[in-house]
């Protein structure tokens, strides 16, 4: 069996009672990054056998099958947050799948969800792009689409091209374009920037950034309104 399990974005202190219980009891945790896990595993005093799962390998998908044929409790994990969400883990997942073995899935961190839920807009829908490509033609029309749905777009940017990004949601949509910036979300430097496209852009390029952004956009130049819903409805996050 596999199990997906999210493990922090920074804090250590962000991690379920169910994923430590598993992670003391897996056999192998298959991952992107050996160092980041390794750390995690020893804070926690887990003694899993580490394996890097490298998507690019034939070799290594099979390699992790003959893993997950062989051992009964294995473990799948990202660097941070929620593993396969803009992760390569989603190729081992599929793997698994189409082998017949066993899959769950855990709830826990993830930045996109920590950003929309901190971003103020109403988020009863959204988009979210993960990392986009690097043509400037091609962030634009991903931009353009996106924002065509009138949802928050949620993006996920490198602290070296996040007021690169910024410059193009205002050519695209407007300098007035509401965003949010969350940077280094849960670690010692986590901090929220507010404003339009054109004014983050510039505060960006004047004093250019450290750490890794999550980005929310609202579509529209003018302050989103709280929605409201009806007394009856079910709703579960």
């Amino acid at each position: 069996m596999l199990i997906i399990i999210p493990t922090p974005l920074g804090n250590l202190k962000d991690i379920t009672v169910r994923a430590l219980d598993i992670l003391s009891k897996a056999e192998i945790v298959f991952c992107e990054d050996t160092r980041p896990t390794m750390a995690l595993l020893a804070h926690y005093g887990a003694r899993a056998r580490v394996e890097r799962y490298n998507e690019h390998s034939p070799f290594a998908v099979q390699h992790a099958l003959d893993l997950l044929r062989r051992h009964e409790n294995c473990a799948l994990v990202s660097d941070r947050g929620t593993p396969c969400i803009s992760d390569p883990g989603w190729k081992l997942v599929a793997a698994a799948l189409a082998e017949g073995i066993k899959v769950e899935s855990l709830p826990g961190p993830s930045a996109v969800a920590c950003a929309l839920a901190g971003s103020g807009f109403p988020v009863s829908s959204f988009v979210f792009l993960g990392f986009l490509p690097r043509r400037k033609s091609r962030i634009e029309a991903a931009v353009r689409n996106a924002a065509s749905l009138g949802k928050p777009v949620a993006i996920y940017e490198s602290p070296f091209r996040v007021a690169a990004l910024l410059e193009a949601v205002a050519r695209v949509l407007g300098p007035q374009t509401r965003v949010v910036l969350a940077r280094e979300l849960t670690k010692v430097h986590e901090e929220w920037l507010r404003g339009t496209a054109q004014e983050l852009a510039a505060r960006l390029r004047a004093k250019p950034p450290k750490g890794e952004f999550t980005v929310v956009l609202f579509p529209s130049g003018e302050e989103p309104e709280p929605e409201q819903d009806g007394p009856d409805e079910d709703r579960e996050a």
